[in-house]
C-alpha cells in the first residue's frame, strides 16, 4: 500500500498545479495515517506479546515512511508556493482595480467633454471586467468602492440627453437579448438547468438600467409573458413527475398488498402450495422492479415493508423445508421448560424477587419462536402459571393497600406543605431543608400500589425543581438531582430492575468514552512521531483526552452510587 501511496504522490507532484489535487493528497494522507496506525499498533502488540513493556516500545520509521513524509513535505511546500503566487496575483489585481477606481473618480471631475468621459468610463469598465480576481475578503470592499465611484460619476456629470438616450437604447438592446434568452428556455428539457438559467437571466435583467419610457410597457409585458411561459413549463414538468410518482405509489401499494396476501396464505401451506406461492411472489418481485420510484418517504417505507414481507415469506419457507417438525419439537421443549420454571415459582410469596424472575421468564417466552400447533396450548399453561402468582400478589397488595390509605393522606398533605415552602436567604438552611424533606417523605411509609407512581413522581419532580433553584455549581446540582433520581428508583415498584438498567447505561457510556480515549491516544502517538516542534492539532487531541477522562470519572462516581443502592436492596 505504501508503494502505491508513494507512486500516487510522485505522480501528483508532476502536476503543473498541485492545488488541483490537494483534496486527493489529503485523502492519501488520511489513508496513510490510518494504515500507519494499524501497523504501529500491531508492532506494539507483538512487542508486548514477546514479554516487553508497552512503555519501552519504540517504533522506527521505515524507508517508505521517510519517503512518504518527504513527499508530503514537498507537496506542502509546492502548495504554499502556489498559494503565495496566487496571493501575489490577487494583490496585483487589487492594485489594478484601485487604480481603475481612482481613474473613475478623476473622470467625475470632467465637465467639458462628456462624450470623452463616457468613452473613457466604458473603457475603464471593460478593464475592470477583464481584471483578474482579488482575495475573497477584499472582494466586497473593492466592489463597493467601484460601485460608489460609478454612482458618483453619474451623479456629478448629470449626463446629457445624448448620454441618457445612449444608455436607454443600449439598455433596451441588452434587455431584448435577455428576453430572447428567456424565450429559448422553453426549448430545453433539463428542469434543473432551466431553473439555474432563469435565475441568471432575472439577475441580469435587474442589473440593466432603465429603457425609453415609450418602449418600457411593451418590453415589461413581453418579459412577464416569457417568465410566465417558462414557469408554466416547469410547473407542468413537476406536476407530471408528481402524477407519475402517485401512480407508482398506487402500483407499489397494490404489489405490497398482494405480497402480504401470499404471506398470509403460507400460514398453513403444504409443500405444493408453498411452491405455487413462491412462483407467485417471484412474479410480483419482478413486476416491482419495473415500477419507478415514488415520493422518497413513501418509497423507502414501501420498499422496507415489501422487502420485509418477502424475507418473512422465504424465512418461513426455509423453516418449513429444513426440519420444520424437529425445530418445533425443540421449541416445544424450551417452552415446556419455561412452564416448569413458572410452576416452581408461582407459589412463592417473595413478591419482588419472584415477580422479576417471572417477568424475565415472560421475556424469554417472547424471544422463543412459535411452537406451531401446540403454541396456544403451551401459552395457556404458561400464562396460567404466571397468573397464579400475579393474582396472589395483587390480592396481597390490595389487602395491604387498605392499611396504606392513611399514609397516602399524610403524603398528600406533605405535598401541600412542600409546594408552600419558600427559600430563605440562607443557602445552607435551604439545602438542609430539602434533605430533610426526603427523610420525612420516606418516614411517612408506603402508599397503595395504584397511587405509588403518581405520588412519588409529584414529590421527586417538585424536589428536582427546588434543587434547581439552589445557588449551587452545575456539577453539584447534577449530583443532587442524580441522587434524587436514585431515591425515586428505590421507591418504585421494581427498584432493582431500574437500578441495574441505570448501571448498565453508565457502564456503556464509560466503555464508549474509553474507546474514544484509546483512539485519541493512537492519534497522539502518530502526531508525536510525525510532528516537528509544536503542533496545534496535538494540543487539541490532548485537551480532548483530558475532557473525556473527566467524563469517565463523573460516570464512575455515579455508578458507585447505583451499585451501593443495589447492594442495599440485596441485604434488606
Amino acid at each position: 500500500m505504501k508503494q502505491n501511496i508513494i507512486a500516487q504522490l510522485e505522480e501528483m507532484l508532476q502536476q503543473t498545479e498541485v492545488s488541483a489535487v490537494a483534496n486527493r493528497m489529503r485523502t492519501l494522507q488520511k489513508e496513510y495515517q490510518k494504515a500507519w496506525t494499524i501497523e504501529f499498533e500491531k508492532a506494539k502488540q507483538e512487542f508486548v506479546d514477546d514479554g516487553n513493556k508497552a512503555k519501552e516500545f519504540e517504533y522506527a520509521k521505515s524507508v517508505d515512511d521517510i519517503r512518504i513524509a518527504d513527499l508530503f513535505e514537498k507537496f506542502e511546500k509546492r502548495k504554499k508556493e502556489e498559494d503565495a503566487k496566487l496571493a501575489t496575483e490577487q494583490a496585483k489585481n487589487l492594485t489594478i482595480r484601485k487604480e481603475i477606481i481612482a481613474k473613475i473618480n478623476d473622470l467625475s471631475q470632467v465637465s467639458e467633454n462628456i462624450g470623452a468621459a463616457i468613452k473613457m468610463l466604458v473603457e475603464l469598465q471593460g478593464q475592470w471586467k477583464n481584471t483578474g480576481a482579488v482575495s475573497t475578503h477584499k472582494y466586497k470592499e473593492i466592489q463597493a468602492e467601484y460601485s460608489r465611484a460609478i454612482e458618483e460619476f453619474n451623479y456629478k456629470l448629470n449626463l446629457s440627453k445624448q448620454l441618457q438616450e445612449h444608455d436607454l437604447k443600449r439598455n433596451y438592446e441588452l434587455k431584448t437579448e435577455i428576453l430572447e434568452k428567456l424565450r429559448s428556455l422553453k426549448e430545453l428539457t433539463n428542469a434543473k438547468e432551466i431553473e439555474r438559467l432563469i435565475k441568471v437571466y432575472r439577475n441580469d435583467w435587474e442589473e440593466i438600467g432603465p429603457v425609453l419610457n415609450e418602449k418600457w410597457d411593451e418590453l415589461k409585458g413581453s418579459y412577464r409573458l416569457a417568465l410566465d411561459e417558462v414557469y408554466s413549463k416547469l410547473k407542468s414538468h413537476y406536476n407530471s413527475i408528481e402524477e407519475e410518482k402517485e401512480a407508482n405509489l398506487n402500483s407499489k401499494t397494490e404489489l405490497l398488498n398482494k405480497a402480504l396476501s401470499i404471506l398470509s396464505k403460507s400460514e398453513s401451506a403444504s409443500a405444493t402450495v408453498w411452491n405455487n406461492l413462491t412462483n407467485e411472489l417471484i412474479t410480483i418481485q419482478n413486476e416491482w422492479k419495473t415500477v419507478g420510484r415514488t415520493h422518497a418517504k413513501e418509497n423507502d417505507k414501501l420498499w422496507a415493508d415489501f422487502r420485509d414481507t418477502c424475507d418473512a415469506f422465504f424465512d418461513k419457507k426455509k423453516i418449513f423445508f429444513e426440519g420444520h417438525h424437529e425445530k418445533l419439537t425443540s421449541i416445544k421443549a424450551q417452552k415446556q421448560a419455561l412452564i416448569a420454571k413458572a410452576n416452581e415459582l408461582n407459589q412463592s410469596t417473595d413478591w419482588q424477587k419472584t415477580g422479576l424472575a417471572l417477568i424475565k421468564l415472560q421475556e424469554e417466552w417472547k424471544k422463543t419462536p412459535h411452537a406451531g400447533g401446540d403454541e396456544t396450548k403451551l401459552y395457556n399453561q404458561f400464562r396460567s402459571a404466571c397468573n397464579h402468582f400475579f393474582d396472589a400478589k395483587k390480592a396481597h397488595f390490595e389487602t395491604l393497600d387498605a392499611g396504606y390509605e392513611e399514609n397516602l393522606k399524610a403524603k398528600e398533605a406533605f405535598l401541600v406543605k412542600l409546594n408552600e415552602f419558600t427559600f430563605s436567604d440562607d443557602q445552607n438552611a435551604n439545602y438542609a431543608a430539602l434533605k430533610q424533606f426526603s427523610t420525612d417523605w420516606n418516614a411517612l411509609g408506603l402508599v397503595p400500589m395504584k397511587d405509588k407512581k403518581r405520588i412519588n413522581d409529584a414529590f421527586y419532580n417538585k424536589l428536582d425543581e427546588m434543587y434547581e433553584k439552589l445557588n449551587l455549581s452545575t456539577n453539584e446540582k447534577f449530583m443532587l438531582q442524580f441522587k434524587s433520581k436514585l431515591e425515586r428508583f428505590v421507591n418504585s415498584e421494581n427498584p432493582e430492575q431500574l437500578l441495574r438498567k441505570e448501571s448498565d447505561y453508565l457502564k456503556k457510556q464509560i466503555d464508549e468514552i474509553n474507546n474514544r480515549i484509546k483512539t485519541y491516544d493512537n492519534n497522539l502517538g502518530f502526531f508525536k512521531l510525525s510532528s516537528k516542534g509544536s503542533n496545534p492539532l496535538m494540543k487539541e487531541v490532548e485537551d480532548k483526552i483530558a475532557a473525556e477522562k473527566q467524563k469517565v470519572n463523573d460516570f464512575n462516581e455515579k455508578r458507585k452510587l447505583v451499585v451501593a443502592e443495589i447492594n442495599k436492596l440485596k441485604t434488606s
